[in-house]
């Protein structure tokens, strides 16, 4: 049977995509991987201490999904991943290209939005410590060290690595996606080499939330042909 490796989004988990798993996982062997992260320290073999009080980079995660991979002796996956598993994701196929097929990222994060001027200003008068932000809701309620793993991760831009992808990549976006703008995701469908994008319309940045009868159907002619 083919396998599909899920990868949920931050702050995310497993029952992120409840609405298009019994789908699949009627037809593949699905495998969906929780991440760790600060408000469930023990996810999928992870103990605390891995979490709590240690500072994550991306290649973290990609190595504890390899992990599991391993101990569940899956040599071959299609991936499904959603933003922040998005990133993952790229890593993964660059790390080890021959253990995965068909890539399907929706809302794909990964690429650093460029900054207007306001922005550029406002975070230049932050770094002065003029003014004091308070970052996202993501970020306002992790830990030090959970701030410091969430600055790894945004700060971190893959389009060298999404470059490099040379698997067949099937892209959803949202034009409500106010996570993943529009310029990024134009630079992710340039970047990436085998990428065809296809975008909902009304949808914002959980796609297969939105529209989940639309989502299986695009990722099951895209997986089979």
């Amino acid at each position: 049977m083919t396998n599909i490796l899920f990868l949920h989004g931050w702050g995310g988990d497993e029952k992120s995509f409840a609405a298009v798993l019994p789908f699949f996982t009627s037809k593949y062997k699905c495998v969906c991987v929780r991440m760790p992260r600060e408000n469930y320290p023990v996810a999928c073999g992870a103990t605390p201490s891995q979490v709590k009080g240690n500072i994550w980079t991306l290649d973290d995660f990609a190595d504890f999904v390899i992990a599991e991979l391993d101990k569940l002796d899956i040599k071959k996956t299609h991936i499904i991943a959603h933003s922040f598993g998005a990133r993952v994701a790229v890593l993964l196929v660059n790390r080890c290209p021959e253990r995965f097929g068909k890539l399907i990222l929706t809302g794909p994060a990964g690429i650093r939005a460029r900054l207007g001027l306001w922005r550029r200003t406002k975070i230049k008068l932050h770094k002065m410590k003029i003014i004091k932000s308070k970052g996202s809701a993501d970020y306002r309620v992790l830990s030090p060290e959970g701030k410091k793993t969430f600055q790894n991760i945004v700060n971190r831009d893959l389009s060298a690595e999404i470059s490099r992808i040379s698997h067949p990549t099937l892209l959803i976006w949202g034009t409500r996606d106010s996570a993943i703008k529009k310029s990024a995701i134009k630079r992710w469908t340039k970047l990436a080499p085998c990428a065809k994008l296809v975008i909902y319309r009304n949808c914002g940045h959980f796609c297969f939330l939105d529209a989940p009868a639309r989502f299986i159907v695009d990722a099951e002619e895209f997986l089979n042909a």
